[in-house]
């Protein structure tokens, strides 16, 4: 089985490691650097349970590999319509697309059944151009809780958890999709397999907009956020309204916000990617994840205001460091 890493950093450079240790065929789409490490002296893998190295093909051009017959893409919401251009090599009729970015994810409305079936969230996918080039109907959708970071190049360290949470947008029991969870599982991954992935969207949500871009605001690792008691009240007026249009959608969440609380105080010296994205002078981001609530608060009638506020500073904040990605499209003027 051909298995490609398309965006090769932090999670992606994870799971490319795990896999690869299997019979699987593995290769790697990484850039720059850290791209310039993994083919020099291949790629270490740092877990709580020891490190390893692995050698696969990694390049920064996806025609050098050919047709795959799955794709992990982990590249960033922000870089998914060049992403989608450029990974039309690795796909052939039969190739899975594993879309694995935090936020809501383009496929979103795809086989979402309801009077907003396929529609597009401009904040995702503006003109609807990723969709268009990968093929929704290829695509599983994956959540993923497993906290990574590009230690250095060519190093990713795993600091813990990781689950893989996996599913079809229809909600199907698929054998595409059961045999990606036995492979993830094969490389030690958990990969639960879900009906209502779009459930596992929204609970990892509750994190995305509301601790994580306020680590990006308060230049603070996860641990005073849970603490502190006027942060942690913020945190949770957010997902409060994260819950709501997630709700309004037709989502239940099968999990209460003190448990995901709780959850995030495991993980206390955690960086948020979007921290780390802010300190190494990355692009963030921004609409993908909060910007993208904005928007379908505006869609459900659902009032955000706590998240308004975060999101017009996060996009502000990126914008004075030089990091925000205009998409042409503000969500805090949409009006349905």
């Amino acid at each position: 089985m051909k298995f490609c890493v398309f965006g090769a950093g932090a999670v992606g450079g994870f799971v490319g490691g795990m896999v690869a240790r299997t019979d699987a065929e593995v290769s790697l789409v990484a850039r720059g650097d850290h791209l310039a490490a993994i083919r020099m002296n291949g790629l270490r893998v740092i877990t709580p349970d020891g490190e390893f190295t692995v050698s696969p093909p990694a390049t920064d051009d996806p025609a050098e590999l050919g047709v795959q017959d799955i794709v992990f893409l982990s590249a960033k919401a922000h870089a998914l319509t060049e992403a989608a251009a450029a990974m039309k090599p690795l796909i052939g009729p039969d190739t899975v697309v594993v879309s694995a970015q935090n936020g809501i994810p383009f496929w979103y409305f795809h086989a979402h059944g309801g009077p907003r079936d396929g529609h597009i969230l401009q904040t995702v996918d503006p003109g609807g151009r990723i969709a268009g080039a990968i093929g929704c109907e290829r695509v599983i959708g994956c959540v993923i809780t497993s906290s990574n970071a590009v230690i250095e190049p060519g190093v990713v360290r795993n600091i813990g958890n990781r689950v893989f949470a996996i599913g079809e947008p229809d909600g199907s029991n698929s054998d595409r999709m059961r045999n990606l969870s036995a492979l993830l599982a094969d490389a030690g991954l958990d990969a639960p397999v879900h009906e209502t992935i779009r459930s596992e969207v929204w609970v990892k949500m509750w994190g995305n907009v509301s601790f994580s871009p306020m680590a990006a605001l308060a230049m603070a690792r996860l641990g005073p956020l849970v603490e502190r008691d006027d942060l942690r009240r913020l945190g949770i007026s957010i997902m409060e309204e994260v819950q709501s249009v997630g709700e309004a959608l037709g989502v239940v969440f099968h999990q209460k916000i003190a448990d995901r609380i709780e959850g995030t105080r495991k993980v206390s010296g955690h960086k948020t990617s979007i921290l780390q994205d802010l300190e190494a002078g990355r692009p963030m981001e921004v609409d993908g994840i909060t910007g993208a609530v904005v928007e379908l608060g505006r869609l459900t009638g659902v009032e955000t205001p706590m998240i308004d506020l975060v999101y017009a500073l996060l996009r502000q904040r990126a914008r004075e460091a030089g990091l925000y990605p205009e998409i042409g499209f503000d969500p805090l003027a949409y009006v349905t």
